[in-house]
């Protein structure tokens, strides 16, 4: 059996959503106990937001890099070991993806 690994970066789906992702941890934070608010600080709360913004933004809106992945994969005759679509996983991803286990833990 061939085995493939699609490794995809950000994409611009409803996973990454910032006003769905925003809204539920909003939803869990309110439920947390006090303490644990009071431990991770109200500014958590905004710098979550923003980072959720951020990673929309710079994710890429173009699926046919994952999908033109998963085409060769599955139809080559001789398909690769591991793909990496979209820049984000060619730059960090892939490169981390050969590194021990220990290593890409603590990145």
């Amino acid at each position: 059996v061939q085995v493939s690994i699609i490794e995809p970066g950000g994409f611009q789906t409803g996973m990454i959503d910032p006003a769905r992702l925003v809204k539920g941890f909003v939803h869990l934070w309110e439920r947390l106990p006090a303490e644990a608010q009071a431990a991770y600080g109200r500014h958590y709360l905004g710098k979550y937001a923003k980072t959720t913004t951020l990673l929309h933004r710079l994710s890429s809106s173009r699926l046919s890099h994952v999908t033109d992945a998963m085409t060769h994969a599955l139809l080559s005759c001789c398909p690769r070991s591991r793909y990496a679509a979209g820049w984000d996983a060619r730059l960090i991803f892939l490169p981390l993806s050969y590194c021990p286990a220990w290593l890409s833990d603590a990145v």
